[in-house]
């Protein structure tokens, strides 16, 4: 979008109509703006934008970060930082969350809100005579569910109120007795906007069964072409296990309502109008679908997740206080809402990993209004996986393109709660799926950005667990890239390329190693950690960094190459940027300083980068 100095745009006006204007974002890769506020950024970085030209704005922010990548929140104080430069007012200072704090992001979101709604009383006082809304006021929300105008049920109208029973009653016959924990969700593919309708190949476990995880080899076929470079994700969306929704449908007293046609409605004529109150459903396609609390629990509704602090407080509006079980039940909600009794909260559910579907039970005077489910149950969320697959790879033998991931099952033990099994909501269901299925899939670049013109320098790859299925991608890309450019095996197309790889067993979960024996025929040189192995000590991916210190130091320091680290967020990452340090520091005799600016500059040159989840 291009500004002129002394008209104002559509995207000024959007700033300059509202009286406070409060942005929350979130920092992707290595410190970069996400995907959806890359334009906005870029139209604030105009240099025909004079300072002042924001000065009617007051403003305060919020980023969303995790500690564990170096660029900590960083896109969203540029951008914080930006708006003042252009004049805008500061009408609280910004907040920051934390992934890895106890409660998430929410951690610092409460102390923010609190400060925000301190400094808009000052800075913006109500008429006299007019009181701020309660806490304990339940705010009409901008979407709600009701029935579909003209729906039909068993070919009549949904007026016809005995025919309506009779086809609620063929849907609640499914007991229990038939529903059996692992019976599957239906094999109905989901309208997700912006996906491609894939064929699953294949789903092999490729760890043994005696092995704690079940890891799975993927394997989608799309009949088109569809390009997409190392460190690609494919978005996965999840449905919850039947079983689970009529669990969830019966604890909330919604059997008479679950199987009649709805429709989602804004709450009033301002919220229709407005381009701000999109859908809680705006990634899902509703033209031709039916929607019933049924499909919604299914496919939409995360009733597998464990809540955050924000559900109980909105199930606090609709705890009755009648008899002393109810006071009983609505003082325990607003304590688990209490910002104040965190460890109550963590306690009871993120300790224990206990979902919505197990509190409920616990809670039964409080039923959720089914006309608000949609705002008072967190939306299921699309779950990234880094894509394996590149170069030859990716080609379907009959034409269109394969996507190949590498899936670990989330199916922990709990010390807490034994009666219950504990899943990975996305996990369990990928491992539910059969060859021959279909399902819609989302592919997105990532955030690695790895270019053709990469393969003009060598790369240090360190990938331990399912991280190393980017590093896969990238690899066979490579060398595609260089059998474009002529080379063949024989020259040895991979030299200088180092793979650093981690797992617990050379026997159960290492994953893809007959390829890279393979793939070292081609240059490429792969070190391997195992931490439980018997026969070996315990050995991570930081001690092989820390033991080929001077081949890592002479390949990203005389080489210029690129390292890249993909994996789990938390010790690791931080673990592989200490050693790092420590190699600059030894091989290259700097400094503990020289050695961060250096890295530093490696960071923003894009010559060290980060995928972790």
């Amino acid at each position: 979008m291009r500004l002129e100095d002394h008209a104002e745009t559509p995207w000024q006006r959007d700033l300059l109509q509202h009286t406070v204007v409060l942005v929350a974002i979130s920092t992707t890769g290595q410190g970069e703006m996400p995907t959806n506020a890359r334009s906005f950024w870029r139209t604030l970085l105009s240099d025909q934008l004079r300072p002042g030209v924001l000065k009617r704005v007051l403003f305060s922010s919020f980023g969303l970060g995790d500690s564990s990548y170096p660029r900590y929140n960083t896109a969203h104080r540029m951008l914080y930082s930006r708006l003042v430069q252009l004049g805008a007012q500061v009408v609280c200072e910004r907040g920051e969350g934390n992934e890895q704090h106890p409660e998430g992001y929410h951690g610092g979101l409460r102390s923010w809100v609190v400060e925000l709604q301190k400094s808009l009383t000052e800075r913006c006082p109500l008429p006299d005579g007019q009181d701020p809304v309660a806490d304990d006021v339940f705010l009409e929300p901008k979407w709600k569910l009701k029935i579909a105008d003209g729906a039909v049920t068993n070919g009549h109208s949904s007026t016809n109120r005995g025919d309506q029973s009779n086809a609620i009653e063929e849907t609640q016959n499914l007991s229990n007795s038939v529903l059996r924990a692992e019976t599957p969700p239906s094999a109905e593919l989901l309208p997700i906007k912006n996906s491609y309708t894939t064929a699953l190949i294949a789903n092999d476990r490729i760890t043994p069964l005696d092995h704690f995880q079940d890891v799975r080899s993927v394997t989608l076929s799309l009949p088109e072409s569809v390009p997409y470079g190392p460190g690609a994700v494919a978005v996965i969306y999840p449905k919850n296990f039947p079983q689970d929704v009529d669990l969830f449908i019966k604890t909330m007293d919604w059997e008479r309502i679950a199987d009649r046609p709805l429709q989602l409605v804004p709450s009033s004529q301002t919220s229709a109008s407005s381009k701000y109150a999109r859908s809680p459903l705006h990634h899902v396609d509703w033209q031709g679908q039916r929607i019933t609390l049924r499909t919604l629990c299914t496919d939409y509704l995360d009733i597998m997740s464990i809540p955050r602090r924000s559900f109980f407080a909105t199930l606090a509006h609709f705890a009755k206080g009648g008899n002393k079980d109810e006071e009983y039940q609505k003082e325990r909600i607003l304590e688990l809402a209490n910002p104040e009794l965190i460890d109550e909260l963590w306690d009871y559910t993120t300790r224990p990993r206990r979902t919505i579907v197990e509190i409920l039970p616990e809670f039964p005077s409080i039923k959720i209004p089914w006309q608000y489910a949609l705002n008072v149950i967190p939306i299921m969320r699309g779950r990234q996986f880094s894509i394996a697959s590149g170069g030859s790879l990716k080609q379907n033998p009959n034409g269109g393109t394969k996507v190949e991931l590498l899936v670990a099952i989330a199916d922990p033990p709990n010390p807490i709660i034994k009666y219950r099994k504990r899943h990975g909501v996305c996990t369990r269901y990928i491992g539910s799926l059969r060859a021959g299925q279909q399902l819609n899939v989302g592919l997105e670049q990532g955030y690695l950005d790895v270019q053709r013109t990469d393969a003009r320098v060598p790369v240090v790859m360190v990938g331990p667990g399912t991280g190393v299925a980017p590093m896969r991608a990238m690899v066979y890309e490579r060398l595609a890239w260089a059998s474009e450019l002529g080379q063949s095996d024989e020259d040895r197309p991979l030299d200088g390329d180092v793979l650093f790889f981690g797992c617990r067993s050379k026997h159960a979960d290492y994953f893809y190693h007959e390829e890279w024996e393979r793939l070292e025929q081609k240059g490429l040189r792969v070190f391997s950690a195992f931490s439980r192995d018997k026969d070996s000590p315990k050995t991570y991916v930081q001690d092989l960094i820390r033991a080929q210190s001077k081949l890592v130091y002479q390949t990203v320091h005389d080489l210029s190459a690129k390292l890249y680290v993909c994996g789990s967020s938390g010790n690791m990452p931080k673990g592989v940027r200490e050693v790092v340090l420590d190699v600059l520091v030894e091989e290259g005799r700097k400094t503990r300083e020289e050695a961060e600016a250096y890295l530093d500059a490696m960071e923003r040159e894009e010559r060290y980068k980060q995928e972790t989840w």
